[in-house]
């Protein structure tokens, strides 16, 4: 685990850390990490504060109370989905078997080509499915990082959200531990950082590495 260098300062005001520079203007961060891990509260602190353009996935999964519209996702059915593969606009795609209301349900998820810019730095989420995707369209412009988090942990965040289904939940321990084994995280993601603890740490963390790896 890389330590935080504590030469860093952050604005008591704001909450933001003092740095002379960020991320190089056409690097990719790739965000992955377990079930509840945070990764999107961390990709959307990225972009309101650094200036990161936080590429936004479609997918065909039902919206949720309390989102919209491009919040977080883009929302389609599954025709206009494969209108997608077909029409080869997405950079990677994949699919997750889950249960809805007891019932067997597989959603997709991608990225869109033209959410990727050539001359901007970028924040994504991802899975490791779509980690290799991004590598393999983008190269040495992609940089990622795995959000560590305990099970516990991950499983409280869930049921604080108010819909939590024990069946559910146990199917995405299985899921997250095949995608996301020891092995596959040690030898396909970057770094590994730990995001029990308030978002503003994990920030500072991630641009620390990427500030000493000189990357930017």
């Amino acid at each position: 685990m890389v330590n935080t260098p504590k030469k860093n300062k952050t604005n008591s005001k704001s909450g933001k850390i003092k740095y002379d520079s960020v991320l190089k203007d056409d690097k990719i961060v790739i965000l992955l990490g377990k079930s509840a891990a945070g990764k999107d509260t961390v990709a959307r602190m990225l972009e309101k504060m650094y200036g990161y353009r936080f590429v936004i996935s479609t997918t065909t999964r039902p919206m949720r109370d309390g989102e919209s519209e491009g919040e977080p996702y883009f929302f389609v059915q599954n025709k206009e989905f494969e209108e997608l593969i077909q029409n080869n606009s997405l950079i990677e795609y994949r699919a997750y078997d889950t249960l809805v209301n007891k019932k067997p349900e597989r959603w997709y998820y991608g990225v869109e080509k033209h959410q990727v810019n050539s001359n901007r730095k970028h924040i994504v989420v991802l899975d490791t499915v779509g980690l290799r995707e991004f590598k393999e369209y983008f190269k040495n412009r992609v940089v990622s990082f795995f959000i560590d988090v305990p099970d516990k942990v991950r499983e409280d965040r869930c049921v604080s959200r108010g819909d939590f289904d024990k069946t559910e939940w146990q199917r995405r321990l299985e899921d997250d531990n095949i995608r996301f084994s020891k092995g596959v995280t040690l030898s396909e993601i970057d770094y590994s950082v730990d995001g029990d603890r308030p978002t503003v740490h994990i920030v500072s963390e991630i641009l620390d590495i990427l500030k000493k790896k000189n990357l930017c």
